[in-house]
This record gives C-alpha cells, sequence and structure tokens, in this order.
C-alpha cells in the first residue's frame, strides 16, 4: 500500500467546489479510500503534485528548446517500456 501523503501543519488551505462525473467521483473516492484513509483532499493534492511535475517537465523543454512531449509521445514510451518488460533475456549475462 501506498504511504499517506500528509500535507505539512499550518499549511493554509482554501475550500473549493468542483463538480466532476459520477465516473469521475467514484474514482477519486475509490483513490481516496485506498491510498488515504477516504481523503479526497489528498487525491487532490496527489493530483496537483503530479500537474506540477508536468509544468517542470515542459518549463525544462521549452528552456532546453525541445517541443512539447504529447499524450501520444508518452503512450509510445510507455508501450515500448512495457514490451522491453515482457522480453526476456537469452544466454545470460555477457562475459
Amino acid at each position: 500500500m501506498q504511504k499517506r501523503t500528509r500535507r505539512p501543519h499550518g499549511l493554509k488551505t482554501k475550500k473549493v467546489s468542483i463538480s466532476v462525473s459520477a465516473e469521475d467521483l467514484s474514482v477519486l473516492t475509490s483513490r481516496a479510500r485506498r491510498a488515504h484513509g477516504g481523503n479526497v483532499s489528498a487525491v487532490v493534492h496527489e493530483m496537483v503534485d503530479a500537474i506540477r511535475r508536468l509544468e517542470a517537465a515542459d518549463a525544462l523543454l521549452e528552456m532546453l528548446g525541445g517541443d512539447r512531449v504529447t499524450e501520444g509521445d508518452m503512450q509510445s514510451v510507455r508501450d515500448e517500456v512495457a514490451g522491453a518488460r515482457g522480453k526476456s533475456r537469452r544466454g545470460g549475462r555477457a562475459a
């Protein structure tokens, strides 16, 4: 099981109201129960952390002069990695 995400004590928070589909709410609450003792706010915190990482990666690519990585690009990498995991090595270690 994943470690619970806790925000630092004393962190000022803001209350928000959002509208999500029933299916999305089910995903959020399932994740909250599984990983955060039912705390949906902790799931939102996880999502914000992921967005921060994406924004940082975009900023780095821009700084280095690269193109923005699309979801299609990411899926290609995932597919390649998944294929590499499934392949077995023949012959063992190199001498």
